[in-house]
């Protein structure tokens, strides 16, 4: 019975092909707005939450307060091996930092020193641009090898590429001579956000800024949270760890810039909703040109549902051969708005360098829901035609 219906709801619909493809266009139109807006949607989160990643948002800063009743804390390298051994934690790493001024050609500044170990470029996420980052064996001889912002280069040599330079810092008693051996691109580091944006960043080896200096202390741990952690959870369990290791609670304070990218991450989640109701509206209109189209097609099929019914065709065989034509439209035009979409989209976010796509779940949910609608609105024009009386749908002209 249900293949008769569709073969009925088919020849139907082909009968009047320039009518029924002005009807699939429209759910066309509107199925191609949703997938454009969705897929423009979904590559700007993923491109907002690769740029967060690169500017460090994914991890959490780990700082003494200034004073306790116990007197000063800092953190230490006890603390640092502690972090480093925790479960939650995929990678820690010290960070002494040092207001100073640099020289470099004709160009002298104020600067910020950052002292870093080897591997800050996942900690603190540098985005190196030439040469190479501070390793493990600068760290461990306390060479006198620096990596510099972008900015400094530019400032100085008006170019990015000045590795194999020499910069000259005021450190401890006097000035001290660093060789130049990578570049960073500017704001690139986690320590851009969260101190006033510096022109000068520069970046030695920590051992080398605690020779210098005599400190033996750090200003910060940068850690690095595994990504099946649960940031609050984990930062919780850092703090507690550190005070018990202080013998005082409340000595140290995190910084968890994981929470800004989660919620920035959901505002982008609101907006992409909101664009694909906006864009959704049209297939209401839609669905409203399906109900007067389906309409129009009642009318002028009143004598063929008159004959229906005189050999026996019951209401619900001729409501589900309307309701048939509504969803067959319906699903024509779902599918080649999907197709048209996904192929704009994709043409467009490629010409940007930027790959994404749409899940099967996702393709799945719109078609459904443009069926439904199909049936929603067919279903007025599909009561009206079934409850047709016999003898008056045979009168009529």
């Amino acid at each position: 019975m249900m293949g008769d219906i569709l073969a009925n709801a088919l020849k139907s619909v082909s009968r009047k092909w320039s009518r029924t493809l002005l009807t699939v266009s429209g759910i066309t139109v509107g199925v191609t707005l949703v997938v454009i807006v969705s897929m423009i949607s979904s590559a700007g989160k993923t491109i907002v939450g690769q740029e967060l990643d690169s500017m460090g948002l994914g991890g959490l800063s780990i700082s003494a307060e200034n004073s306790t009743a116990s007197g000063t804390r800092s953190l230490n390298e006890d603390n640092l091996s502690v972090l480093r051994q925790m479960a939650d934690i995929k990678s820690a790493m010290p960070l002494i930092l040092q207001y100073s001024t640099s020289s470099l050609r004709d160009q002298t500044e104020s600067s910020l020193i950052c002292g870093i170990d080897a591997g800050a470029g996942q900690v603190i996420s540098l985005a190196l641009l030439h040469g190479r980052l501070i390793s493990p064996g600068d760290v461990s001889s306390g060479a006198q090898v620096c990596v510099v912002d972008e900015a400094v280069a530019q400032a100085a040599y008006h170019r990015s590429n000045i590795v194999g330079k020499e910069i000259t810092l005021q450190l401890g008693n006097g000035s001290q001579r660093f060789t130049i051996v990578g570049v960073t691109e500017t704001g690139s580091s986690l320590l851009q956000n969260l101190t006033e944006y510096i022109p000068g960043m520069l970046y030695i080896p920590y051992t080398t800024l605690q020779t210098l200096t005599g400190r033996t202390t750090f200003d910060q741990i940068a850690v690095r949270l595994k990504e099946e952690s649960d940031n609050d959870t984990a930062q919780q369990h850092i703090l507690q760890t550190l005070d018990r290791m202080a013998g005082v609670s409340g000595t140290f304070h995190a910084e968890n810039l994981a929470v800004q990218k989660e919620r920035l991450s959901g505002l982008m989640d609101i907006v992409t909703l909101v664009l694909t109701i906006i864009s959704g509206i049209s297939l209401l209109v839609s669905g409203l040109g399906i109900m007067t189209i389906m309409l129009v097609s009642v009318t002028e099929r009143t004598k063929e549902i008159g004959v229906k019914k005189a050999i026996g065709a019951s209401r619900g065989r001729i409501m589900l051969e309307f309701l048939a034509e509504a969803v067959i439209i319906t699903l024509l035009g779902s599918l080649v708005g999907i197709l048209l979409g996904g192929v704009i989209a994709w043409a467009g976010l490629s010409f940007f360098g930027v790959s994404v796509s749409l899940s099967p779940a996702s393709i799945a949910a719109l078609i459904g829901f443009c069926v439904l609608i199909g049936g929603i609105f067919g279903v007025y024009p599909a009561l009206k035609a079934a409850r047709l009386h016999p003898v008056e749908a045979l009168r009529a002209e």
